[in-house]
């Protein structure tokens, strides 16, 4: 589960957290967006079964820069074969986030991918990320009011969320936002 904190409650979300739940704060990251930083601290369990992340979203989001609703939260689901997950969501007419065509020419220069894989997360709107522990294949649906949701598959031992693919999601979701605020 993902979590925008307005700033001025930040410290506050992360010492409800740490007190109630028992989750340690990680390092934070700052990622860019459309309309400025988001500052990104997660928030896990010693068995990092519970992973919230806590994000502070810029101040034009905060105010309604996007639809007039609040920076959206979204939640997480695991599987272990997105492909065949991604396969089913789009055959019941579940609307995914577009992923630039740019992203998988990028992929290419970052990775050292099989033109057969790069043509399998092209065709099913996946988004990829690996370190030295493991893979991240996720995708992201469409925000539905305030929340979207991610469906991600961890390979191997790959511990991070994906951060250098969230400049994609959000230049996608403010893409959306921006055409969806015209025709309201």
């Amino acid at each position: 589960m993902n979590l925008a904190q307005p700033w001025q409650h930040y410290d506050e979300a992360v010492l409800f957290l740490t007190s109630l739940l028992d989750l340690h704060a990680q390092p934070a990251q700052e990622v860019a967006g459309p309309s400025g930083l988001v500052r990104s601290q997660v928030m896990r369990s010693a068995d990092e079964t519970v992973r919230i992340p806590l994000n502070v979203a810029p101040t034009a989001a905060e105010q309604g820069a996007y639809t007039g609703a609040a920076y959206p939260e979204h939640v997480a689901l695991a599987c272990t074969d997105i492909v065949a997950v991604a396969r089913r969501a789009r055959r019941r007419g579940l609307t995914f986030l577009p992923v630039p065509e740019n992203y998988y020419e990028d992929l290419v220069a970052c990775f050292d991918l099989a033109p057969d894989v790069v043509a399998e997360l092209r065709e099913h709107g996946l988004l990829y990320d690996r370190d030295e522990h493991g893979e991240f294949l996720h995708f992201y649906t469409a925000t539905l009011g305030e929340v979207f949701v991610e469906v991600v598959e961890r390979r191997g031992g790959y511990r991070g969320f994906g951060a250098p693919n969230a400049p994609v999601r959000l230049a996608a979701q403010y893409r959306t936002w921006e055409g969806a605020a015209g025709t309201i």
